[in-house]
């Protein structure tokens, strides 16, 4: 059976990809030793703080950081990704070529995530032997969380896509939302915790931030074991969906308006 035309240009970026990265000897050994003593270094400082994350997940906070780094190695690789290949700086040449654009994408960023994957083992394997993590996965929940997770920043990163090329620089309403998710979105601490730093009720703020659905629906899936036919959960996932279900078409749609514009004002190329 004929292997797909697609399937092949993928494995042929990715392996390109891969004999890059190994060329370099010394980049890819150093990379490999600051990957391991990165671990033990964001262990050692998580066990020094380490408390119990109570307030949603009943949890401890190695555990927490461990659901954060699953985030970051397993969803952003893509999206990042997204944002790199498409820009006012290669677009053009993307849409020179006779390859997909989507296929273009995917077998740029392929070995990208294969090595952010293998990245994250040691984490995990590491959080959990040496510095005692406790992972409560249901599995299901945890697929639905990343598809909901993946949704939602592959939407805002066509949104500041299709604003880049037309603007050429970055977009002010991208950039105020992750100012603000540094702050409000629960990338290392629970939101509600926001509740005893500040004043009771500025944690509403982060309910609207669609980076703080990203962290808490995978932290749910990962650290409380949740059935999604307790109704409770099963309307956290429905209010993440829907930020999902707005955001990745309206993405879509500003991202085609933005190299249509760019097109019809022949500064597509333009940087």
């Amino acid at each position: 059976m004929e292997i797909p035309i697609f399937i092949k240009q993928i494995a042929a970026f990715t392996k390109r990809d891969f004999f890059s990265w190994t060329t370099y000897k010394t980049t890819m050994i150093t990379q490999i030793i600051n990957i391991f003593i990165g671990v033990f270094s964001w262990g050692v400082a998580a066990t020094y703080v380490q408390k119990p994350v109570q307030e949603m997940y009943n949890s401890d906070y190695i555990s927490f950081l461990v659901a954060g780094v699953a985030i970051s190695n397993l969803i952003m690789p893509i999206v990042q990704g997204v944002e790199r290949q498409l820009n006012p700086w290669t677009l053009e040449t993307i849409l020179m070529t006779d390859i997909n654009t989507a296929i273009f994408i995917i077998g740029n960023i392929s070995w990208t995530y294969i090595l952010s994957v293998i990245t994250f083992v040691p984490y995990l394997i590491i959080g959990i032997i040496v510095f005692h993590a406790q992972l409560h996965v249901n599995i299901i929940a945890v697929i639905l969380a990343f598809i909901i997770s993946a949704a939602i920043l592959l939407g805002l990163a066509m949104i500041s896509t299709g604003v880049r090329i037309v603007t050429k620089s970055t977009d002010p309403i991208t950039w105020s939302i992750n100012v603000l998710q540094n702050l409000f979105a629960g990338v290392s601490f629970p939101v509600i915790f926001l509740d005893t730093i500040f004043f009771p009720g500025i944690s509403t703020i982060s309910w609207f931030l669609p980076q703080t659905w990203v962290y808490h629906l995978c932290r749910l899936a990962m650290l409380t074991n949740p059935s999604l036919l307790d109704p409770k959960i099963t309307m956290e996932f429905v209010k993440g969906a829907v930020f999902a279900v707005v955001l990745l078409p309206v993405g879509y749609k500003l991202l085609w308006w933005g190299i249509s514009r760019s097109k019809r004002e022949g500064t597509l190329g333009w940087y």
